[in-house]
């Protein structure tokens, strides 16, 4: 997996009266493997739609996203499962992808079950070691996920995706919400993960600051459109 072209992608939805809502406007970039990117803007700007444009979770209304020039919209689920562990996401609300009932443990452990071909004990030091990185306690490997405040949920999240070593990270929002100390651990580990997997992100963020530690081409979005392109 080399890199992610998304191309005069748009995203319309009808609003609660009928009217037709332009979310992302013939929006256009490609995300190569090695590079890490952000996408920033307000809040209703189309960043979180873009994410889940380009991990599947929707399609677009016109043009198209491509991985290695397959047509992600094209894809059978069987051939789209095939690039799930390369491309993995870490949304703001995690409660859609985490089971609430089962423990951190349980969550953490399910996706390496399925994605990869670790052994118990691997999988079990690889949990342990995230934590820590995280700051978080490992007491909460048996608290059900119902039970954590929405900032845990998402650590939990990021611990899942970056368990799998993926090669592209999407991560939306990924600080927000959290205390100082939580952020400049999330941030740390993802830049020591970065240097040592060379994993490519997409960050979506307010925060100029996480972006231009973590990345080197910037976009900014407003109204569903790219309105500036900077590269530092």
């Amino acid at each position: 997996m080399e890199k992610i072209v998304v191309k005069n992608v748009s995203r319309t939805y009808y609003d609660p009266g009928g009217n037709l809502f332009t979310a992302l406007d013939n929006v256009s970039l490609t995300w190569s493997k090695g590079e890490s990117i952000a996408i920033m803007g307000e809040s209703g700007s189309g960043k979180s739609t873009l994410a889940r444009l380009l991990i599947g979770l929707e399609k677009p209304s016109s043009g198209a996203i491509f991985i290695d020039d397959q047509d992600i919209a094209r894809l059978s689920n069987r051939r789209w499962r095939r690039y799930r562990t390369d491309l993995q996401a870490v949304f703001q609300d995690e409660r859609g992808t985490l089971s609430p009932k089962r423990s951190v443990y349980q969550n953490a452990e399910e996706a390496l079950c399925n994605l990869t071909v670790m052994r118990k004990e691997e999988r079990r030091s690889c949990i342990l070691d995230l934590m820590d990185q995280l700051n978080m306690s490992q007491s909460l490997l048996q608290v059900p996920v119902r039970q954590l405040s929405g900032g845990e949920q998402r650590r939990i999240g990021l611990l899942r995706a970056l368990a799998i070593k993926p090669k592209f990270l999407i991560l939306d929002e990924v600080t927000a919400g959290l205390d100082l100390l939580s952020t400049e651990a999330v941030l740390n580990l993802l830049q020591n993960y970065q240097e040592a997997h060379a994993c490519s992100y997409l960050l979506i963020t307010h925060d100029l600051g996480a972006a231009s530690r973590l990345c080197s081409h910037m976009f900014e979005i407003d109204h569903g459109r790219i309105i500036h392109e900077a590269v530092q």
